[in-house]
């Protein structure tokens, strides 16, 4: 609960988690080389009732907020992510195209029938504009998940979005060179699952 650090270090006294927000704990003059993003939210995890629905969008925030934020210009992130066709995920993708160098790297023991893989960004300019609107972005939408109604929270993700068809015009086809070896990984592993081969069967 890294309130101080994402922009909040004042809470609500009558917040649930009040007691549960941190001072800052990073200092703010200290950068690093490499970052690495791929914290998930488990089930086993114990929070309040207001955070199932957030919390996954919560814990990617803060994660590439600070990440980002820390990193020295021309150091690399590596991040996990899912479903390269979804609409976050690409939009993601792309964002890190515009000050970074990107690879997309999906390791076949226990990734390749998933729809898991990794963004390896390096070169990161993280003094760009681009890059430090973006770490400003993801707080808010991280403090709009923390502490906003739902309208609030929706209304933040989604501000400033482009049309889908304007994305998939400039970035689709970038998109598929990205995407296609992970593709091909994911395609051959879920033709050979067992599961797959009992439907055929039946």
């Amino acid at each position: 609960m890294l309130a101080a650090d994402m922009g909040s270090p004042n809470i609500p006294v009558d917040h649930i988690d009040a007691k549960k927000f941190l001072p800052r704990q990073i200092d703010t003059s200290r950068v690093f080389d490499l970052v690495l993003c791929d914290g998930q939210v488990l089930r086993t995890h114990d929070r309040a009732p207001y955070r199932e629905k957030r919390e996954a969008r919560r814990l990617t925030t803060v994660q590439l907020a600070l990440g980002l934020e820390h990193l020295r210009s021309g150091g690399t992130m590596i991040v996990l992510l899912h479903k390269l066709e979804a609409w976050d995920t690409l939009c993601l993708v792309r964002l890190f195209t515009r000050f970074a160098s990107i690879k997309l790297f999906k390791p076949i023991p226990g990734h390749a029938k998933r729809s898991s893989f990794y963004m390896v960004a390096s070169c990161v300019q993280s003094q760009q504009p681009e890059a430090l609107a973006a770490i400003s972005k993801w707080k808010k939408i991280w403090n709009a998940a923390t502490f906003a109604p739902d309208e609030k929270y929706w209304e933040e993700i989604r501000k400033g979005e482009e049309p889908v068809s304007d994305v998939l015009e400039e970035f689709g086809p970038e998109l598929i060179k990205l995407g296609r070896k992970g593709w091909d990984v994911q395609a051959k592993a879920l033709a050979q699952a067992p599961f797959i081969k009992q439907e055929g069967n039946q």
